[in-house]
């Protein structure tokens, strides 16, 4: 059996590294009783990038240092790129003062465990629940919050346990009954020398897989202490993982494989917050794309999912077409295939739902009176309890998302309903939770069992911003008629952007010949249009934009564009080589000018924002070179089966109006060598 791997790893924390270093040298001396294969990386020379390459494959993971968790002081809204992760040096080898926050994200894409593994935080503010040395102490549930924070990335790189605790007695014990023991990791946490008898169980909000525990060192201060994970798990089944190799070796032959499998699979949807929804966890032993479902047990398949990565996390909210689901028994099947293509991973499971009683502290509904998405500063939000409680206070309650200045204001309501506002908030997005065991019953029976937090709401204030429509002389078409005032075929397109919800719809107005605009799209949601424009006339378009919580913008309004037909008999034309004129009605204008030889070519330096080249495609057509600006820009072929007379072949646009020189050189294709020059459309 391979010896797990012990990574031990002392952070940057200033005057007290010395003394963080004596600690992981205690747990060191344990580790290295029961395996050779135990690494220490310390400040100074704890880097990223050290650390990273260390951890890959540890069966246990020990981190000393500072901790920068969420909710904190400093910032509003969680920070993955910096919080919840190690205080490590930025450069290494200058001083233990040398620090960079590598937050839970860097570490659940960068760093993958061993199966079965466990993390142990020592010394780390926030990580337990704790706030920093003269900041006041936490709610219980801001604590619940910032432990299950804690633990999100570190589940993420592969561990089922995340234990956190201020003193270092507790990793030494933990390591120590690891190797030496057969318990549970519930039994092993429950008998630690930190242990304060003042344990505060709860359903990690970010983590519902799996358990998480207070044991603070009184009912509501002091947290110093805390896990989260698979509480059932044994020690023996940390060590045991240490010999389960990554299925992706070079090259690589073998089918995934998983690892582990988190989450409750007896449901029991009434509302209190243990067990009302699916969310199982699996881990597989290399990075694999997955397919989910979910059967009754007549095989109806009633929801599908789809992922890719080293985690798949099954889910169901329990409801059928709107309904809660039938009491009975179901399965999960999973599909799963790695990137060498090896014989796909099919495993299935069983779960059950089964109701009970709804207590009267379950919550039946917590939901914003106010739109999912507003122009509203202020979210109304209404509760509804099983029954009557008692105890409800402003305090029970926690925001997160990414709006700032909320407030929370007055509770109002009694019994089973309950009523609040958040004002004052910025733009962003505004999630209200709402504590577990925030009120009691009759009995004094304490719910929900976990966190609810009511659908997020984002509010938008600022309005989106247009950008003023542009004109595309169409290709492909044919003009509709022979007229030197015929219509041209235009597609009008615009764009714009918004900071916040996101754009709904346009309105597009025109102004023809200076007159009034009037709007000629209303609330679409393309972003181009097929209109024409007839010379002789000016034309002039704007656009506006509506975002998803009903902002307007401010129009954007083009320059006035006047359209023209330029027929070949212009004087403005340069042509050079034999050129032939032809007549047919079906021409513009009647007329057109065609050439065979080799290099005939024809140039027109214009003033304009599009132009598009309008010729004659017939069996004898041959390949004509378009240059725009000295640059070839197209080897159109005129070549049909049939004549097909004023197509247009060719077609050039620039943001604003300038001058410019279009040439059309005939290459004078063998057995076809006929290019054709019927009409030059602009727009100036």
């Amino acid at each position: 059996a391979a010896s797990p791997k012990v990574v031990i790893v002392v952070g940057a924390t200033e005057g007290t590294t010395p003394a963080y270093r004596a600690d992981a040298d205690k747990i060191y001396a344990e580790a290295i009783k029961y395996t050779p294969n135990v690494i220490k990386i310390y400040s100074p020379n704890a880097t990223w990038a050290t650390v990273k390459a260390a951890a890959q494959g540890a069966s246990i993971f020990v981190y000393l240092g500072h901790g920068y968790g969420f909710p904190s002081p400093y910032r509003p809204t969680l920070s993955p790129d910096v919080q919840d992760g190690m205080g490590l040096n930025a450069i290494g080898g200058i001083n233990d003062s040398d620090k960079k926050y590598y937050g839970e994200s860097l570490i659940a894409s960068d760093i993958r465990f061993a199966k079965n593994a466990v993390v142990i935080l020592n010394h780390l503010c926030y990580s337990a629940g704790s706030s920093e040395t003269g900041y006041p102490e936490p709610t219980v549930a801001v604590a619940k919050e910032r432990v299950d924070n804690f633990a999100s990335g570190w589940i993420r790189a592969g561990a089922r346990m995340v234990m956190a605790d201020s003193w270092t007695a507790a990793p030494v014990a933990a390591v120590k009954a690891i190797f030496t023991t057969n318990q549970t990791i519930g039994s092993m946490w429950n008998n630690l020398p930190s242990k304060q008898g003042h344990q505060i169980p709860f359903v990690p909000t970010r983590n519902p897989q799996f358990e998480g525990r207070l044991d603070p060192d009184t009912l509501t201060t002091g947290f110093h202490r805390s896990i989260v994970g698979a509480l059932g798990m044994t020690t023996s089944d940390v060590v045991a993982g240490a010999s389960a190799a990554p299925t992706n070796p070079s090259p690589d032959d073998q089918s995934p494989q998983v690892w582990s499998l988190d989450g409750s699979t007896a449901l029991s949807p009434n509302f209190d917050g243990l067990a009302d929804t699916l969310n199982l966890l699996e881990r597989f032993s290399e990075t694999v794309s997955w397919s989910a479902s979910i059967r009754n047990a007549g095989g109806d398949v009633l929801r599908t999912q789809t992922g890719s990565g080293y985690l798949a996390g099954i889910t169901w909210d329990v409801l059928v077409n709107g309904g809660l689901a039938p009491e009975g028994a179901y399965a999960w099947d999973l599909h799963a295939t790695d990137a060498a293509g090896n014989p796909p991973l099919d495993t299935s499971g069983a779960f059950s739902v089964a109701y009970e009683d709804t207590p009267d502290t379950s919550v039946l509904s917590f939901k914003p009176t106010t739109p999912a998405v507003t122009t509203s500063s202020t979210v109304s939000y209404a509760l509804k309890f099983g029954g009557a409680v008692s105890g409800l206070e402003v305090g029970d309650f926690a925001l997160t998302g990414t709006a700032t200045a909320c407030i929370i204001g007055t509770l109002t309501g009694a019994a089973a309903d309950y009523y609040l506002t958040v004002s004052g908030c910025t733009s962003g997005t505004v999630i209200l939770t709402l504590g577990s065991a925030s009120v009691a019953d009759a009995a004094t029976q304490a719910g929900p069992a976990s966190p609810i937090s009511a659908p997020t709401v984002t509010i938008d204030t600022s309005a989106p911003t247009a950008v003023a429509p542009r004109p595309i002389l169409r290709t492909g078409v044919a003009l509709a008629g022979s007229s030197t005032a015929q219509a041209l075929p235009v597609n009008l397109s615009w764009s714009g952007t918004d900071s916040g919800t996101g754009i709904a719809s346009y309105e597009v107005a025109r102004s023809y010949d200076g007159g009034a605009f009037a709007t000629i799209a209303a609330a679409t949601t393309a972003t181009a249009m097929n209109l024409t424009m007839s010379p002789g006339h000016t034309y002039r378009f704007r656009v506006r934009a509506r975002d998803k919580a009903g902002n307007v913008g401010a129009w954007a309004t083009a320059s006035s564009w006047p359209p023209s037909l330029t027929q070949e008999t212009s004087t403005s034309l340069a042509y050079a080589g034999t050129w032939l004129p032809a007549k047919n009605a079906a021409y513009s204008g009647g007329t057109v000018k065609f050439a065979g030889q080799p290099g005939s070519s024809v140039s027109l330096a214009f003033s304009g924002r599009a132009i598009a080249w309008v010729t004659t495609l017939r069996p004898t057509g041959g390949v004509v070179e378009v240059y725009v600006d000295g640059v070839l820009e197209d080897r159109s072929d005129t070549r049909a089966d049939t004549t097909t007379y004023r197509r247009v072949a060719f077609s050039k646009n620039w943001t604003t109006s300038g001058s410019h020189t279009l040439k059309l050189v005939v290459v004078g294709t063998p057995g076809r060598p006929v290019g054709d020059l019927d009409a030059f459309e602009i727009i100036r």
